[in-house]
């Protein structure tokens, strides 16, 4: 890797870097709309089978699926929270193989394979 190589590296981490930092709110899960049945037993609605519809929002948490009820109002801003964390996912990959670019590849003068992260500068 020449010198124009590795400053062109070190210049896309920062850039990554600092649009991971520039994401503050996320959500791990997905916005679900469900179709559940109501507790009224004269139910028109349920009584021809359409049930009713019900916007959650759904993740994993030690191992088990858990809901949270939105409602109308909220399900536009837990689709932005979902998008910003696999937006979030995407960014981390990216920066993950630019750092591991810099980290196996040889420095100008050096030879062999790098046995570890480049020093800091003083």
């Amino acid at each position: 890797m020449d010198a124009r190589e590795r400053r062109r590296l070190v210049q896309q981490r920062k850039l990554l870097g600092n649009r991971l930092a520039s994401i503050e709110e996320f959500l791990r899960g997905s916005v679900v709309l469900m179709k559940r049945k109501c507790t009224y037993p004269g139910c028109r609605k349920c009584a021809t089978g359409q049930r009713h519809p019900t916007w959650v929002l759904t993740y994993s948490q030690a191992g088990k699926t858990r809901t949270v009820y939105l409602g109308r109002q909220r399900v536009a801003a837990a689709r932005q929270l979902v998008r910003n964390y696999r937006q979030l996912t995407q960014l981390l990959e990216q920066l993950a193989q630019v750092n591991l670019a810099l980290f196996t590849q040889p420095t100008p003068g050096q030879k062999g394979r790098p046995h570890g992260p480049t020093p800091p500068k003083p």
